[in-house]
């Protein structure tokens, strides 16, 4: 399977913003990213493990994968729908 990835953090933001939908694998699992009114994400196929935020800064500062926040992995995500 083909990944994208992004160069840096603002391509990341600008993808969430343009398109507001986003699917990733990093470090073995997938997960889905959604931005409409709000901001969704959880782990593909596990509703149980979904966070919501209110602003895109709130989300890069507070979502951790692995205990790193998603704001420094934007680069390492592996991007397989958007």
């Amino acid at each position: 399977m083909m990944y994208d990835t992004y160069k840096d953090l603002n391509e990341f933001i600008e993808d969430l913003e343009r398109i507001g939908e986003i699917e990733f694998e990093y470090k073995g699992k997938d997960y889905s990213l959604l931005y409409y009114d709000k901001i969704y994400i959880c782990e593909y196929n596990k509703p149980e493990t979904e966070k919501e935020y209110d602003t895109i800064e709130e989300f890069l500062d507070d979502y951790k994968i692995d205990g790193v926040p998603i704001r420094e992995l934007a680069t390492e995500i592996k991007v397989f729908a958007h």
